[in-house]
């Protein structure tokens, strides 16, 4: 009899450690957008519009944001003007909830096969900005643009607290302005220092089509806008 009891404590103890224990997070998708062949919308919309969001409340405090965004580059000796460079950005679920987040690399697919039929969708954007020491922008190509419907569930992955995305992306470094004399003429040196950034937002949209066959989309940012870390960077003109 005791040695019954024994073993039905020890049971209890090791089903309620499993209960208690977290899972331990984990990446849930890696996307590698420098090896897939984007497909763009057989139909652009031919409007649209969009709206953004109160990221702030009446006491002046912005509520905290869901989602967190770190960036990496490959480019271990500075980014140089012109060149392709790599870079990865992770997307994690900071809050203490599940976050869906679309992760599908081409438009086309949330796009339905009907001319004639409305449809929703969501839609996220990874951009990336610089700046050189003397506070002086430096244009960046090379966003990420991600695509994902509810009616589509392979368009969309749903983030578990702490669960990521990893995406791998091209980015290149240009003049902001083609007439502009680049690199910028007061610059001492043809090596400078400065900062990369990204910046994550999320829309919600949907497409309607009007009586004359003409369509219109129209979006709305879901959260305001998220930013990584500054990298500190070197910049070689």
């Amino acid at each position: 009899m005791l040695h019954k009891t024994i073993l039905h404590r020890a049971a209890l103890v090791f089903a309620t450690f499993l209960n208690t224990t977290p899972i331990r997070a984990q990446e849930r998708a890696y996307l590698d957008a420098t090896q897939v062949q984007i497909r763009q919308r057989q139909r652009e919309p031919t409007t649209g519009n969009s709206g953004g969001v109160v990221t702030g409340y009446s006491d002046g405090k912005s509520p905290a944001q869901p989602l967190a965004l770190s960036l990496k580059i490959s480019a271990n000796t500075g980014l140089i003007q012109g060149q392709a460079f790599d870079y990865e950005v992770q997307i994690r679920n900071a809050s203490d909830r599940p976050v869906e987040l679309p992760c599908d690399l081409s438009p086309a697919d949330v796009e339905p096969a009907d001319p004639r039929k409305t449809y929703q969708y969501r839609s996220a954007g990874v951009y990336l900005s610089a700046k050189l020491a003397n506070g002086r922008a430096v244009s960046m190509q090379g966003p990420i643009l991600l695509f994902g419907a509810p009616a589509i569930g392979s368009t969309l992955v749903k983030l578990q607290p702490g669960e990521w995305v990893r995406i791998k992306a091209k980015g290149r470094m240009i003049p902001a302005n083609p007439n502009d004399v680049w690199p910028p003429s007061n610059l001492t040196s043809n090596q400078v220092q400065g900062t990369l950034t990204a910046t994550l937002m999320l829309y919600d949209d949907s497409v309607t089509l009007d009586a004359d066959d003409t369509s219109h989309e129209q979006s709305r940012m879901m959260i305001g806008s998220i930013w990584s870390a500054p990298l500190a960077i070197q910049f070689n003109f």
